[in-house]
């Protein structure tokens, strides 16, 4: 069984600051991340270690985090114990060397710290607190509390105190690495404690930029493609952006499209940028996608196939 008190560090397991760069120096960072599976941690406890099992959907944007954390009280992520929202700053403090391209990133909840039982058992030791000392609200199963301001002494939350964890974070092939958690569940609350290795990562479910394949791939893109086109009639726009992430997983086996990037338009609208290796290897593994029926076939039904646009261009140097 997962120990109840989790501390503020502990529930931020993955980190959050002001800035020394700020998020603009790991722009591949922007999007939403999501767990990949049932996830297990260390987690440190009046008892010992414990294990603390989640799933964590993270959303990076605009210099900030902001986290969704559900805790588990099975190893099968099935029986869902609290839920946890936590959001602030981050800053980008330079280069690791954990990974090639991996950066120290501090991270800093000083926004908000939001707590949602899903069990009995769970209200019920929130609302052991004394009064006062954890929201003035009794708890209820379901219903969403910000502790932030006020604290939760049977949590280890400090009313209106910001609390950084200092992080390393690695992006590739559109999947995010955070540090691994220190065996003995302590939390990253001091830069002796930034991880020397990474953990299981998170996919990249919405937004942001594919990145190169390679680790410490110093490959420059040497050919710019272009697609657009108008999403089907009645087609889910989420849809969409998982079939670009499916089929851009494929493509990246080939180990010639650097870079993608995706968006979305207003009015239906999708644009796709393609940096290839050169204007060869982009032309080869277009000839070879025409074979893929799977997947085109599924993309018909997501796209006017009427609308498509593909412009090409060389990069000068």
């Amino acid at each position: 069984m997962i120990s109840p008190r989790l501390t503020l560090t502990a529930i931020a397991a993955l980190s959050i600051g002001p800035s020394a760069f700020a998020q603009d120096a790991m722009p591949e960072l922007t999007g939403t991340w999501q767990s990949l599976a049932c996830e297990l941690r260390p987690q440190a406890g009046p008892d010992g270690v414990q294990p603390w099992y989640l799933t964590r959907d993270i959303v990076f944007s605009g210099g900030r985090i902001d986290a969704h954390f559900t805790t588990f009280a099975d190893a099968n992520c099935t029986a869902p114990l609290v839920e946890l929202k936590f959001g602030g700053d981050v800053i980008v403090r330079g280069p690791s060397d954990v990974a090639p391209e991996a950066r120290e990133v501090d991270l800093i909840v000083n926004d908000y710290l939001t707590v949602m039982p899903r069990m009995q058992g769970f209200a019920d030791f929130l609302n052991s607190a004394e009064p006062g000392t954890c929201r003035a609200e009794n708890w209820v199963v379901g219903v969403e509390q910000d502790v932030f301001e006020t604290g939760c002494s049977v949590m280890g939350v400090a009313s209106n105190t910001p609390t950084s964890e200092y992080e390393v974070l690695y992006v590739s092939a559109g999947l995010l690495y955070f540090g691994a958690r220190p065996v003995d569940g302590r939390s990253l609350d001091d830069p002796d404690t930034r991880p020397t290795a990474l953990q299981m990562p998170l996919r990249l479910a919405e937004g942001g930029m594919t990145r190169r394949v390679g680790a410490g791939d110093v490959r420059e893109p040497t050919h710019i493609e272009i697609v657009t086109f108008r999403q089907a009639e009645g087609a889910d726009p989420a849809e969409v952006r998982a079939f670009f992430e499916d089929i851009t997983q494929r493509m990246n086996q080939n180990d010639t499209l650097l870079y993608r990037t995706v968006a979305q338009g207003a009015d239906g609208t999708w644009l796709a940028v393609n940096y290839w290796t050169s204007r060869e290897d982009m032309e080869t593994l277009n000839a070879q996608a025409q074979s893929w029926t799977e997947e085109f076939n599924a993309m018909a039904e997501l796209a006017d196939p009427s609308s498509f646009t593909l412009t090409s261009y060389a990069i000068g140097d």
